[in-house]
């Protein structure tokens, strides 16, 4: 009996913290915010290179991990790695040290969910004519609303990267709600 239950255990807990694989588009522009992401032990970040520059994928001496993927190049090329240990993961290209760079967070235990809402990255906040949403998980939709709860804007979300157009908005304080699949997190905006 003790055998099926830990068996029941060990599959839900699976399912509830299964490990993924995330996709990160990675050119020269790519940096900071846009390439840094919290995951959970076992998870995956997979760099497809999205242009024809020589790149590398390279951990930082202080890195809680070591990972390199040389340098490649070509549109296409590709690196993956799995996170196995807690810990701050600092990262750049090789090439463009200056213009490609990060930081993987990895933490023990991520649900799904948790992992969607701390992966949802908006900038710049204050906003002024325009936002960038950066996402782990592909967004397909979103909506914008007052302090009052009219909803003043949507539409469907733009992948892992969605920009979108704000210089309709007045002046104030709005809330953003992302959603992807089943998962919906809601942020702050302040419009200048």
């Amino acid at each position: 009996m003790k055998t099926i239950l830990s068996i029941i255990f060990l599959s839900s807990t699976i399912f509830l913290y299964g490990q993924e694989t995330f996709d990160l588009d990675w050119e020269q522009g790519v940096m900071g915010g846009d390439a840094s992401f919290t995951i959970a032990i076992g998870d995956a970040i997979h760099w497809t290179w999205a242009n024809g520059s020589s790149h590398s994928v390279t951990s930082l001496e202080e890195s809680n991990e070591e990972f390199d993927s040389g340098i490649l190049t070509g549109t296409g090329s590709e690196f993956t790695y799995t996170f196995t240990e807690e810990g701050e993961n600092p990262y750049q290209c090789d090439v463009h040290p200056s213009s490609m760079f990060g930081t993987i967070t990895v933490e023990v235990i991520l649900d799904i969910e948790e992992k969607f809402k701390k992966n949802v990255l908006m900038y710049p906040n204050p906003i002024e004519d325009a936002i960038t949403i950066v996402s782990l998980h592909k967004l397909e939709a979103y909506e914008i609303f007052d302090v009052y709860g009219k909803r003043v804007g949507w539409g469907e979300g733009g992948g892992t990267l969605t920009m979108l157009n704000t210089s309709y908005l007045n002046s104030g304080v709005y809330f953003i709600t992302v959603q992807s699949k089943e998962y919906k997190t809601t942020k702050k905006l302040i419009k200048k």
